[in-house]
């Protein structure tokens, strides 16, 4: 028996698939015809283990808010902007993974994404159930589209955008193709969604996206307007549910302050462009730093090509809401991983009716795959990706992480007992929060767009580049201490050229200053060499 969602929502007069190539195969669910390809698709989706540069902050400020019972409205973490009024669109996703680390420690927080990346790629079988393709062509195009989640999948709030992207396109794909499904639990969803992450944002836009085409489908065809109606109103009220959070509008307001902050797209690698990032990318790890686009790109161009092939598949309003993430992602990559959950659908029936196509033009006879893989077979693919989720270290206590932190330099603060307000790297803000007391405060962290003020950022930005107007923030602000990358950190070459600062630490990963005429200014310098340098990893 194949899984399926339940169906309530007002029938069409007349399907989408009533303009649809005709197809001699069966309706063909992964989960009857093989769940351990399922399983493997899950595994290789979750592969990517690594500490994000935000989750010592996701996890501290969950915590802080179970330890005070409350939510924190006015930012206590800074000092360029304290006090300042911080809408958190991700609070209860920090609540989550505070609470689990608490529970479980590291390995809990694993466990926490394995779950979001099985989610995703559950929902993303249910919706290819829908498409009458062979079980082959849609575990095909599942592992094609696990292989850049992967990446994307990391510790932080979006997880939760990705599983609950890929639950509305599961909804809309059956309902796009019987002609019932339970659109009403958008509502619901869309208000779970808000108080998660400001991705809730692409869920409206995937579904008034295909509330708009099914409008402009019906219309002119006579069919009438109550399935747009019907569409319309869950739409609206699932826009009436993203209020539904401690900040009311206030959530609105975060995340199209963040979508319009004009130094989003310049100083975040995942607002880069979609060719900004390839050519980032490859200029610093060469194909390997490319590899997984390259999959995405190839599954969206395989989508153009087998819809122009194929263009009567019924299901314009699914590849609308694919084209609008596809642009979304060239716009910043950080909507790649959306891109593809959109994709994956209607890839998989336009590959179908073009597979049946050429078929018919070859004059090759129609043929019926099992209904069931070999248990066998299944049995052995569930033993070789249970053995890659315990290679790859679901389980272990550990968890690397991928750039380089000033583990050294805050363990010597910590060790002479020293505290106080401390200018580092947007991307260290949130490690530093972490690691040092409460009296530390720290000029700018990750939650640069929802907490700072622009000339808060406009002062930080000339001095992590190196700009001769960047040294005006050593002086404008009461900084007791400032951590900066290595040598070729332009920061470094600007704060070794002004007076007033003393380098009191350096390893292969940073360098502390301290102010001249400070108590840590008279503690003897240490230089740490490189094979002593601190290793990486959370927490």
């Amino acid at each position: 028996m194949s899984a399926s969602l339940p169906a309530d929502a007002p029938a069409a007069e007349s399907t989408n698939l009533a303009t649809a190539a005709p197809s001699p195969l069966k309706r063909v669910s992964l989960f009857h015809y093989s769940p351990a390809l399922i399983f493997l698709a899950i595994v290789v989706a979750d592969l990517t283990r690594l500490a994000d540069p935000d989750l010592w902050g996701h996890v501290r400020f969950g915590q802080d808010v179970l330890a005070q019972r409350h939510l924190i409205f006015y930012d206590p973490y800074s000092y360029s902007a304290p006090g300042h009024l911080w809408l958190n669109h991700e609070w209860l996703s920090e609540v989550l993974m505070a609470a689990t680390y608490n529970a479980f420690g590291t390995v809990g927080l694993k466990l926490m994404k394995f779950a979001c990346s099985a989610a995703t790629i559950l929902f993303l079988a249910l919706a290819l159930e829908e498409t009458e393709s062979p079980a082959r062509v849609q575990f095909a195009i599942l592992i094609a589209a696990s292989t850049p989640l992967a990446t994307h999948l990391q510790f932080r709030p979006q997880i939760f955008t990705f599983a609950l992207m890929s639950a509305i396109l599961a909804i809309l794909s059956r309902y796009n193709y019987r002609g019932r499904a339970p659109v009403w639990l958008a509502i619901p969803i869309l208000a779970l969604w808000a108080n998660l992450h400001g991705g809730f944002i692409m869920g409206l836009a995937a579904l008034g996206t295909f509330t708009a085409v099914v409008f402009a489908q019906d219309l002119p065809a006579r069919r009438g307007i109550r399935r747009a109606m019907w569409l319309l109103a869950i739409t609206a009220a699932s826009t009436i549910a993203t209020l539904a959070t401690p900040y009311g509008v206030g959530t609105w307001q975060a995340v199209i302050h963040a979508l319009g902050n004009p130094h989003t797209r310049t100083a975040i690698l995942d607002w880069l462009s979609l060719p900004q990032s390839l050519l980032f990318h490859w200029r610093q790890e060469g194909v390997a730093g490319i590899a997984v686009k390259i999959v995405a790109l190839a599954m969206f161009v395989a989508l153009g090509v087998t819809f122009i092939q194929t263009p009567r598949g019924g299901d314009i309003a699914l590849i609308s809401i694919a084209a609008l993430m596809i642009a979304a992602a060239f716009l910043a990559v950080r909507n790649l991983p959306l891109a593809v959950i959109a994709t994956v659908t209607p890839l998989a029936r336009h590959t179908t009716l073009a597979l049946e196509a050429r078929r018919k033009r070859l004059g090759l006879p129609i043929t019926h795959a099992k209904d069931r893989s070999p248990t066998i077979i299944q049995l052995a693919v569930a033993v070789a990706a249970f053995e890659l989720l315990i290679l790859t270290g679901l389980f272990s206590k550990k968890m690397a992480a991928g750039d380089p932190y000033p583990v050294g330099a805050i363990s010597y603060l910590n060790e002479h007992g020293l505290s106080g307000n401390i200018l580092a790297d947007f991307q260290w803000g949130e490690y530093v929060i972490w690691h040092m007391p409460p009296a530390s405060k720290v000029f700018i962290d990750g939650r640069y767009d929802t907490v700072y003020p622009p000339k808060v950022i406009d002062d930080y930005l000339p001095f992590t580049s190196g700009e001769a107007a960047g040294k005006e923030i050593l002086v404008n602000y009461p900084h007791d201490f400032v951590l900066v990358g290595q040598k070729n950190d332009p920061a470094y070459k600007l704060i070794v050229a002004q007076p007033g600062w003393k380098q009191i630490y350096r390893d292969d990963s940073c360098v502390l200053f301290a102010r001249d005429t400070s108590a840590a200014a008279k503690l003897a310098p240490v230089t740490v060499s490189v094979k002593d340098t601190p290793a990486n990893s959370f927490p």
